[in-house]
Protein backbone atom coordinates (compact mmCIF):
# COMPACT_ATOMS: atom_id res chain seq x y z
CA UNK A 1 0.00 0.00 0.00
CA UNK A 2 1.50 3.39 -0.94
CA UNK A 3 0.07 6.61 0.68
CA UNK A 4 0.86 10.13 -0.56
CA UNK A 5 3.58 9.47 -3.56
CA UNK A 6 1.48 6.40 -5.89
CA UNK A 7 3.28 4.02 -7.01
CA UNK A 8 3.48 3.36 -10.63
CA UNK A 9 1.09 0.93 -12.68
CA UNK A 10 -1.85 0.82 -15.48
CA UNK A 11 -4.54 2.99 -14.23
CA UNK A 12 -4.95 5.45 -11.57
CA UNK A 13 -8.05 6.44 -9.88
CA UNK A 14 -8.24 9.97 -7.71
CA UNK A 15 -10.68 10.45 -4.80
CA UNK A 16 -10.57 11.01 -0.99
CA UNK A 17 -9.85 7.16 -0.24
CA UNK A 18 -8.73 3.99 -0.99
CA UNK A 19 -8.29 2.65 -5.22
CA UNK A 20 -7.80 -1.36 -5.08
CA UNK A 21 -6.63 -1.22 -8.80
CA UNK A 22 -4.95 -4.74 -9.16
CA UNK A 23 -1.77 -3.41 -11.42
CA UNK A 24 0.58 -1.18 -10.21
CA UNK A 25 0.48 2.05 -11.42
CA UNK A 26 2.99 2.68 -14.69
CA UNK A 27 2.33 6.94 -14.99
CA UNK A 28 0.94 9.30 -13.07
CA UNK A 29 -1.79 11.73 -14.41
CA UNK A 30 -0.33 15.53 -14.30
CA UNK A 31 -2.44 16.43 -11.59
CA UNK A 32 -0.25 14.03 -9.09
CA UNK A 33 3.32 15.67 -10.51
CA UNK A 34 2.31 19.05 -8.49
CA UNK A 35 2.46 17.55 -4.98
CA UNK A 36 -1.47 18.42 -3.09
CA UNK A 37 -2.57 17.94 0.05
CA UNK A 38 -5.35 15.67 -0.78
CA UNK A 39 -3.36 13.37 -3.18
CA UNK A 40 -1.19 12.98 -0.05
CA UNK A 41 -4.53 11.38 1.21
CA UNK A 42 -5.22 8.72 -1.05
CA UNK A 43 -4.15 5.01 0.03
CA UNK A 44 -3.10 2.82 -2.67
CA UNK A 45 -3.66 -0.93 -2.52
CA UNK A 46 -2.29 -3.78 -4.54
CA UNK A 47 -4.08 -7.32 -3.83
CA UNK A 48 -2.92 -9.42 -6.47
CA UNK A 49 -6.21 -12.34 -5.99
CA UNK A 50 -9.40 -12.32 -6.06
CA UNK A 51 -8.53 -14.04 -2.73
CA UNK A 52 -6.63 -11.34 -1.32
CA UNK A 53 -9.03 -8.33 -2.53
CA UNK A 54 -11.88 -10.51 -0.87
CA UNK A 55 -9.89 -10.71 2.22
CA UNK A 56 -8.72 -7.24 1.89
CA UNK A 57 -11.92 -5.60 1.98
CA UNK A 58 -13.64 -7.39 4.38
CA UNK A 59 -10.81 -6.11 6.63
CA UNK A 60 -10.82 -1.93 5.57
CA UNK A 61 -12.84 -0.64 8.27
CA UNK A 62 -10.05 -2.80 11.17
CA UNK A 63 -6.82 -1.13 8.90
CA UNK A 64 -7.63 2.17 7.55
CA UNK A 65 -6.88 4.48 10.02
CA UNK A 66 -9.58 6.86 9.14
CA UNK A 67 -13.05 6.66 7.41
CA UNK A 68 -13.14 7.51 3.52
CA UNK A 69 -15.36 9.22 1.79
CA UNK A 70 -14.59 7.27 -1.77
CA UNK A 71 -13.87 3.70 -2.34
CA UNK A 72 -12.82 3.26 -5.87
CA UNK A 73 -12.03 -0.69 -7.43
CA UNK A 74 -10.49 -0.89 -11.08
CA UNK A 75 -10.22 -3.46 -13.48
CA UNK A 76 -12.96 -5.55 -11.66
CA UNK A 77 -13.39 -8.27 -14.60
CA UNK A 78 -9.47 -8.66 -13.75
CA UNK A 79 -10.05 -9.90 -10.37
CA UNK A 80 -13.22 -11.62 -11.54
CA UNK A 81 -10.88 -13.99 -14.03
CA UNK A 82 -9.51 -15.77 -10.66
CA UNK A 83 -12.99 -16.01 -8.87
CA UNK A 84 -14.16 -19.31 -8.18
CA UNK A 85 -17.92 -19.06 -9.09
CA UNK A 86 -20.77 -16.41 -9.41
CA UNK A 87 -21.90 -16.50 -5.34
CA UNK A 88 -18.16 -15.85 -4.82
CA UNK A 89 -18.57 -12.39 -6.99
CA UNK A 90 -22.01 -12.06 -5.51
CA UNK A 91 -20.08 -11.80 -2.20
CA UNK A 92 -17.18 -9.50 -3.09
CA UNK A 93 -19.69 -6.84 -4.40
CA UNK A 94 -21.87 -7.65 -0.99
CA UNK A 95 -18.66 -7.03 0.77
CA UNK A 96 -18.10 -3.48 -1.40
CA UNK A 97 -21.07 -2.37 -0.58
CA UNK A 98 -21.51 -2.91 3.52
CA UNK A 99 -17.84 -1.36 3.45
CA UNK A 100 -19.06 1.82 2.07
CA UNK A 101 -22.38 1.66 4.37
CA UNK A 102 -19.89 1.12 7.24
CA UNK A 103 -17.89 4.55 6.71
CA UNK A 104 -20.56 6.34 5.65
CA UNK A 105 -22.59 5.42 8.96
CA UNK A 106 -18.93 7.02 10.59
CA UNK A 107 -19.08 9.90 8.05
CA UNK A 108 -22.78 11.33 9.65
CA UNK A 109 -21.34 14.54 8.85
CA UNK A 110 -21.16 14.33 4.95
CA UNK A 111 -24.64 13.88 2.96
CA UNK A 112 -23.55 11.70 0.62
CA UNK A 113 -21.34 9.26 2.99
CA UNK A 114 -18.74 7.04 1.56
CA UNK A 115 -19.30 6.88 -2.05
CA UNK A 116 -18.68 3.74 -3.95
CA UNK A 117 -17.40 3.39 -7.46
CA UNK A 118 -16.46 -0.11 -9.68
CA UNK A 119 -14.69 0.19 -13.17
CA UNK A 120 -14.47 -3.07 -15.35
CA UNK A 121 -14.47 -3.93 -19.21
CA UNK A 122 -16.81 -5.57 -20.53
CA UNK A 123 -16.60 -9.32 -21.06
CA UNK A 124 -17.22 -11.28 -24.21
CA UNK A 125 -20.16 -13.05 -24.91
CA UNK A 126 -19.14 -16.01 -23.45
CA UNK A 127 -22.17 -17.68 -20.98
CA UNK A 128 -19.84 -18.19 -18.03
CA UNK A 129 -18.14 -14.26 -18.40
CA UNK A 130 -21.90 -12.91 -19.23
CA UNK A 131 -23.50 -14.98 -15.59
CA UNK A 132 -20.51 -12.87 -13.47
CA UNK A 133 -21.50 -9.66 -15.23
CA UNK A 134 -25.09 -10.63 -14.40
CA UNK A 135 -24.59 -10.89 -10.53
CA UNK A 136 -21.78 -7.98 -10.32
CA UNK A 137 -24.46 -5.53 -11.94
CA UNK A 138 -27.70 -6.57 -10.17
CA UNK A 139 -25.63 -4.79 -7.03
CA UNK A 140 -25.10 -1.13 -9.19
CA UNK A 141 -28.38 0.69 -9.86
CA UNK A 142 -26.35 3.40 -11.62
CA UNK A 143 -23.62 2.81 -14.81
CA UNK A 144 -21.96 4.71 -16.99
CA UNK A 145 -20.50 3.11 -20.47
CA UNK A 146 -17.68 4.12 -21.96
CA UNK A 147 -16.68 3.50 -25.86
CA UNK A 148 -12.81 4.99 -26.05
CA UNK A 149 -12.35 3.43 -29.46
CA UNK A 150 -12.67 6.86 -31.42
CA UNK A 151 -9.67 8.98 -32.19
CA UNK A 152 -9.01 12.05 -34.60
CA UNK A 153 -6.21 13.76 -36.16
CA UNK A 154 -5.93 17.03 -34.94
CA UNK A 155 -5.71 20.09 -37.33
CA UNK A 156 -2.54 21.13 -39.22
CA UNK A 157 -1.74 23.70 -36.72
CA UNK A 158 -1.35 21.13 -33.65
CA UNK A 159 0.27 18.49 -32.93
CA UNK A 160 -0.40 14.73 -31.80
CA UNK A 161 -4.09 13.53 -31.94
CA UNK A 162 -7.02 14.21 -30.04
CA UNK A 163 -9.06 11.40 -28.33
CA UNK A 164 -12.41 10.84 -27.78
CA UNK A 165 -14.45 8.91 -25.61
CA UNK A 166 -18.55 8.68 -25.89
CA UNK A 167 -19.81 8.55 -22.27
CA UNK A 168 -23.49 7.23 -21.23
CA UNK A 169 -25.18 6.94 -17.88
CA UNK A 170 -28.07 5.22 -17.51
CA UNK A 171 -29.55 4.70 -14.00
CA UNK A 172 -33.18 3.36 -12.60
CA UNK A 173 -35.84 6.07 -12.85
CA UNK A 174 -34.03 8.86 -15.39
CA UNK A 175 -33.40 9.02 -19.36
CA UNK A 176 -30.01 7.80 -20.09
CA UNK A 177 -27.86 10.78 -21.02
CA UNK A 178 -24.78 11.31 -23.15
CA UNK A 179 -21.93 13.45 -23.30
CA UNK A 180 -18.51 13.16 -25.47
CA UNK A 181 -15.25 13.65 -23.71
CA UNK A 182 -12.39 15.26 -26.04
CA UNK A 183 -8.78 14.88 -24.68
CA UNK A 184 -6.32 16.96 -26.74
CA UNK A 185 -2.73 16.47 -26.70
CA UNK A 186 -1.48 18.33 -24.12
CA UNK A 187 -4.24 16.45 -21.73
CA UNK A 188 -6.83 18.82 -21.58
CA UNK A 189 -10.09 17.75 -21.54
CA UNK A 190 -13.67 19.47 -22.84
CA UNK A 191 -16.68 17.57 -22.40
CA UNK A 192 -20.37 18.41 -24.61
CA UNK A 193 -23.59 16.85 -23.99
CA UNK A 194 -24.83 14.55 -26.89
CA UNK A 195 -28.17 14.02 -27.84
CA UNK A 196 -29.75 10.85 -27.56
CA UNK A 197 -31.72 8.69 -30.23
CA UNK A 198 -35.02 7.64 -30.08
CA UNK A 199 -34.92 4.67 -28.68
CA UNK A 200 -32.43 5.72 -26.06
CA UNK A 201 -34.74 8.87 -25.35
CA UNK A 202 -38.37 6.53 -24.89
CA UNK A 203 -36.24 3.64 -23.10
CA UNK A 204 -36.81 1.23 -25.40
CA UNK A 205 -33.67 0.35 -26.33
CA UNK A 206 -31.93 -3.05 -25.36
CA UNK A 207 -28.86 -3.66 -23.42
CA UNK A 208 -26.92 -4.61 -26.59
CA UNK A 209 -27.38 -1.67 -27.87
CA UNK A 210 -26.60 0.83 -24.81
CA UNK A 211 -23.13 -0.45 -25.53
CA UNK A 212 -21.23 1.72 -28.37
CA UNK A 213 -19.15 -1.02 -29.39
CA UNK A 214 -16.78 -4.01 -28.16
CA UNK A 215 -14.07 -2.05 -26.93
CA UNK A 216 -16.90 -0.50 -24.26
CA UNK A 217 -15.71 -0.12 -20.34
CA UNK A 218 -18.39 -0.15 -17.77
CA UNK A 219 -18.49 2.24 -14.64
CA UNK A 220 -20.77 0.72 -12.08
CA UNK A 221 -21.24 3.04 -9.37
CA UNK A 222 -23.53 2.05 -6.03
CA UNK A 223 -23.77 2.96 -1.86
CA UNK A 224 -25.59 2.02 0.85
CA UNK A 225 -28.83 3.86 -0.23
CA UNK A 226 -29.02 3.34 -4.05
CA UNK A 227 -28.80 7.17 -4.94
CA UNK A 228 -25.43 6.41 -6.71
CA UNK A 229 -23.87 9.26 -7.99
CA UNK A 230 -20.87 9.29 -10.33
CA UNK A 231 -18.55 12.14 -10.57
Amino acid sequence: MGQGNARRGRNLVGGKGPPLPEGSLTEAPPVLERPKEPVRRIHFLYPPSFQELLHLVASLHQTLSGSPSLVMLDGLEEYLSGCPSPPMAAQLVALLLDTANHFSQKLGHLPVGCQLLVAMKCPGEAAEEAEYLSVTRRYFPAQVWLDSGVEEAAGSKSCGITKLVRACLSQPGTKDQEWLLQFDPQGDMKISALPLSPEKESGTSSEKERLPRAKAHSIVSGSQNEKSRIS
